[in-house]
């Protein structure tokens, strides 16, 4: 059975992951088989202990040739292939050449003799102290490979269970009778019956080949591909269990995988409500999950595959997440700047209409006025010309007004130009109009982000509405704006040195409480607070400070 094993898999598989350890594997258990034969056949001590000597090869290469088979089956094939893996048949080879040397020694086996007490005649001996530190290095590796399956029955990859089955009951048959052997355990002490079990054996590892495809479905592709996926992959069963996850999922999760495998979903990811939601309901192939994390909202994609076996039965589904975290941000600050597009365009149209109508207007009222002025002063009519002044004096300031106002829907017409820059420029236009002083203290974390528009358009006006206030009411020399960054939190202070006003009085002076109104209410409107203190004759200070959420560009 071995031998027809080998040279199948030699003439139809020995390209596939671990064939050749497993063709190697099954040559020494055919050896191993044959010479126990001819050991027990042949009549004579020297036949005998050639024939026995042999069986040497195989016992000392065999556990090394399986070890490395069901490395390469777990997933562990890269340290197969490093070179000092062959340092493990350093230790057999030394025994075999101690083995027929042993009559110059005795180190391995010594006082041969015929023991013919049983149906069978066999070799009496006493054992060498070498003998002992090979049992313990041949079933320590036998052990290894053991616990590697065992791993790949209960623990690891439940998609190939059975293959791992398959290879771990062969083995088991054939290391467990050789401990009987050596250790004398059981009825038969007296002879090998190991390769009794060679047949027995050889029908599982026949059935991991034949019936479970045990080389066309190597685990090793999962190591290298599903577990080093970027997107997550579990499976569940038909109870929602979690039967398999990669390391992606498990990160996502959160969790040590002894606390996830064989659990139900609902329990490992109970924190997780929406996925839950999504793996418990079979009628879900497809859905977009977000989760809140560090004040940073994360999008997932889940895909939902059901799992069919080879007689057409669904037997659980296949979970697979993809992070679509940048894709979505960036589709969110794509349509982002397609509504700032579309409020600019907004804002131009109405500069333009309000250049085309009001704007011609205010001009039309100026002239007329500045005229009528000059016939007066020609005159002398004092009166008339007083309360014309005036009227001249309110057109030029709502001429400028309105001029400044299109000049900034022009300039914010150019997407992402930097608060700094637009604020510099408002100044600039207030000092030249006004002659009043202006400090602008920036830090200069300022001068490299960029605002989100809508909060640095309403910052903006607010600073505007400021100035328009200072310049109308306070009669200032100097005016001090300060600029803060804390936090991604923006606030900033606009103080003057002017006459200051009563704050009770405001509500008796409706244009100038109006002012104060249209500032408080742009702030509301970006979840940003403003505060106004003042006392007579010692200036005004306003505060600004601007919303607790993510207001800054990345």
């Amino acid at each position: 059975m071995s031998l027809f094993l080998g040279i199948y898999a030699f003439l139809s598989k020995r390209e596939a992951k671990g064939a050749v350890n497993f063709i190697l594997s099954m040559l020494l258990v055919t050896l191993w088989s044959a010479g126990n034969a001819l050991e027990i056949s042949n009549l004579d001590l020297t036949t005998k202990l050639y024939f026995a000597n042999l069986q040497y090869i195989a016992y000392c290469y065999s556990p090394v040739t399986l070890l490395a088979l069901c490395m390469e089956f777990t997933g562990y094939d890269k340290w197969v292939r490093n070179k000092k893996f062959l340092w493990l048949f350093f230790l057999p080879t030394i025994v075999i050449i101690l083995v027929f040397t042993d009559n110059l020694h005795g180190l391995m086996r010594y006082d041969f003799y015929l023991d013919s007490n049983g149906l069978f005649t066999v070799i009496g001996k006493k054992y060498g102290p070498v003998f002992y530190i090979h049992s313990f290095y041949s079933h320590l590796l036998n052990s290894t490979s053991m616990i590697l399956l065992i791993r790949g029955v209960y623990i690891k990859n439940t998609v190939y269970r059975r293959q791992a089955t398959s290879l771990l009951v062969g083995i088991s048959m054939i290391v467990i009778s050789n401990i009987a052997y050596i250790f004398k355990i059981g009825p038969i002490n007296r002879l090998d019956i190991t390769p009794i079990f060679f047949g027995p054996a050889g029908i599982f590892l026949a059935r991991g080949i034949f019936h479970f495809k045990l080389f066309d479905l190597v685990p090793i592709a999962r190591a290298t591909v599903i577990e080093n996926m970027d997107s997550g992959y579990m499976v569940l069963d038909l109870q929602d269990r979690i039967l398999d996850i990669n390391r992606t999922f498990q990160n996502f999760i959160k969790g040590p995988l002894p606390n996830i495998l064989s659990k139900q979903v609902q329990e490992v990811c109970s924190e997780i409500p929406e996925l839950v939601r999504v793996c418990v309901d079979r009628t879900i192939l497809h859905a977009e999950i977000s989760i809140d994390d560090e004040n940073i909202t994360h999008y997932y994609e889940i895909s939902l595959s059901p799992i069919i076996n080879g007689e057409g039965e669904y037997i659980g589904r296949l979970v697979v997440l993809n992070d679509e975290t940048q894709r979505k941000l960036e589709q969110l600050d794509f349509l982002n700047q397609q509504k700032q597009m579309v409020v600019l365009k907004e804002r131009a149209n109405h500069a333009r209409d309000i250049h085309d109508n009001l704007g011609q207007i205010l001009g039309f009222i100026n002239l007329q006025a500045q005229g009528i002025q000059k016939e007066l002063m020609k005159a002398d009519i004092e009166v008339g010309l007083k309360q014309l002044s005036k009227l001249v004096n309110v057109t030029q300031n709502a001429q400028n007004d309105m001029r400044a106002y299109i000049q900034e829907v022009h300039n914010s017409c150019t997407p992402q130009r930097q608060f700094v820059c637009i604020l510099k420029e408002l100044i600039e236009s207030f000092k030249l109009q006004t002659g009043i002083n202006v400090i602008l203290d920036i830090p200069c974390e300022f001068h490299t982000v960029s605002i989100v528009m809508e909060v640095q358009d309403h910052m903006l006006n607010i600073i505007r509405e400021s100035l328009n206030n200072i310049r109308k009411h306070a009669n200032a020399s100097e005016v001090k704006i300060k600029l803060k960054l804390i936090n991604d939190q923006i606030s900033f202070s606009v103080e003057d040195n002017g006459v200051g006003f009563d704050e009770a009085s405001t509500m008796t002076k409706p244009r100038m409480n109006f002012g104060l109104n249209s500032i408080s209410s742009r702030a509301a409107e970006i979840g940003g607070i403003v505060s106004i203190n003042s006392i007579p004759e010692q200036g005004t200070r306003l505060e600004f400070y601007g919303p607790k959420k993510e207001v800054l560009m990345r």
